[in-house]
């Protein structure tokens, strides 16, 4: 997986859509320019595949539920693929960043019963405290013991949202723990699925 960092503002200001993002980053996006992950040569990437994908978002106060292409190139160096995925994209999960933060954002305000916030959101409850959970972890790691017990979850959150340049958190995040920020583990891919 080679990922794209594209959220180069605060997520509070951004007005438009997961999908939208993505396939503007898609746009820009060059194969030659990548450095394959798997092997470090660079120019060596060419389009190979599609696979379509789910993504649910919450976009003007409704569950949206649409479909992205994902692209997928190959190192001609080590014949590896990769997949494109832009930081507005949570690894294997169906739900898109915003959505996610959104759902926590709301949960940690305490404004909704856990059964009302999942029934706007039309999601289970054992998703919402999975997301809890995996939210908590990164929060842990992140931030270290000591800063971690010092801050609030929800002074967390207004963080990370505000920051002005969300891909570099983002992209430190990646870098720092070989994973993306509320990406489930590959031994536990079940916490994306209801």
């Amino acid at each position: 997986m080679i990922r794209k960092f594209s959220l180069f503002c605060n997520l509070i200001s951004i007005k438009t859509s997961s999908k939208s993002i993505f396939s503007s980053t898609m746009e820009t996006f060059v194969p030659a320019l990548e450095v394959c992950p798997y092997c470090g040569s660079k120019g060596n990437c060419v389009p190979f595949a599609y696979y379509d994908r789910h993504l649910v978002d919450f976009i003007h106060g409704q569950v949206c539920d649409t479909h992205i292409r994902v692209l997928r190139v190959q190192c001609s160096s080590c014949q590896h693929t990769h997949a494109i995925l832009p930081d507005v994209i949570v690894p294997y999960a169906s739900y898109s960043l915003f959505f996610i933060l959104r759902v926590l954002g709301e949960y940690f305000m305490h404004r909704l019963t856990v059964e009302a916030l999942c029934f706007k959101f039309a999601i289970s409850h054992s998703l919402l405290y999975k997301w809890l959970d995996l939210f908590y972890q990164n929060k842990a790691l992140w931030l270290g013991v000591l800063s971690n017990l010092e801050t609030s979850p929800f002074t967390f959150l207004l963080e990370l949202i505000k920051l002005p340049l969300f891909s570099s958190f983002s992209k430190d995040f990646f870098l720092k723990f070989g994973f993306s920020f509320m990406q489930a583990h590959a031994h536990s891919p079940t916490l994306y699925q209801q």
